[in-house]
């Protein structure tokens, strides 16, 4: 919630009141796993309220004020707050401070996925040896994975989908009330989609050579970024769009086969062939766009 212009004294205040609620919720998310899954999906609203209204100088006053309390209050659970805590209040602030420039939202979900994943995965080695244990192991077993090679292959695209997805809904939250929280969420169509797409799979190219594991987790990017480009074709040019989809899924099945047959590649990065129709029609719908921006602007004068 966009406050008014806030004092010095205020904005500790609110972010001591905003960080006693995340230690609070993270204490019970401690005894209660399921608990847990609505704190990571919710949780961060609170320290984006916090981000957008106070300065950025009081931001590592804020995290690690909250950080410090939660490890003595929970030193029991060091884990949970490692492992929940930390990255909540991380992508919250973040997420904050984008929304604070208007940064439109698809680089917000970017951004702070990035940001929510990174500081997981920063997090990992640290409770590795405080309980001398192998966490992410501990961790595939617990989501049911009892084959752990399979486990150690798709768990980097878990833990990419769970920040992906807390991000998203917050960021459908925080917009569908946007009115609510008094703030302005940037959802205008950002032009340069297909060239980060263009780079993921370029990355996701030459990392999958090394790292498959990696390389999944780019896929899902991928797939995420190729998905934004459709459904906002399907907001401006139906018959575009319907065709853009159709020949994507084609191309996904023809690439999933020529993967499975002719390389000693997974089956599933055949997918990243449905990229090349998403991009075209990308650049073929800015075009018209542009063009027809050209003619009313010529028609004006």
């Amino acid at each position: 919630m966009k406050l008014n212009s806030l004092s010095r004294t205020h904005q500790l205040v609110l972010g001591a009141l905003m960080g006693a609620i995340n230690v609070i919720f993270a204490l019970v998310s401690s005894y209660l796993f399921a608990f847990s899954l609505l704190i990571m999906l919710f949780l961060p609203l609170a320290s984006i309220i916090v981000a957008i209204n106070i300065e950025l100088k009081y931001y590592p006053v804020y995290l690690l004020g909250t950080l410090a309390l939660a490890l003595v209050l929970n030193l029991g659970n060091i884990d949970n707050t490692l492992f929940f805590l930390l990255p909540i209040l991380t992508s919250g602030l973040a997420f904050g401070l984008l929304i604070k420039y208007n940064i439109p939202d698809i680089i917000i979900l970017l951004v702070v996925s990035g940001i929510n994943l990174l500081t997981t995965l920063i997090t990992i080695p640290i409770i590795n040896l405080i309980y001398d244990i192998n966490f992410l192991a501990v961790f595939a077993t617990f989501i049911g994975f009892n084959n752990l090679e399979y486990g150690a292959l798709v768990l980097p695209s878990i833990l990419t989908l769970l920040a992906v997805m807390q991000t998203l809904i917050t960021l459908v939250i925080v917009t569908q009330d946007a009115a609510l929280f008094r703030l302005e969420i940037n959802t205008n169509y950002w032009p340069y989609v297909n060239l980060v797409n263009l780079v993921f799979s370029a990355q996701l190219c030459v990392i999958s050579l090394f790292f498959v594991k990696i390389g999944l987790a780019l896929l899902f990017i991928v797939i995420l970024l190729m998905l934004y480009q459709i459904i906002h074709l399907f907001k401006k040019h139906l018959n575009l769009a319907w065709s853009t989809l159709l020949a994507a899924i084609i191309l996904a099945i023809v690439g999933i086969a020529i993967f499975e047959n002719y390389t000693p590649f997974p089956f599933y990065f055949g997918i990243i062939f449905a990229f090349i129709p998403v991009v075209i029609s990308d650049v073929l719908w800015l075009y018209i766009s542009r063009k027809k921006d050209k003619e009313q602007d010529e028609g004006t004068i």
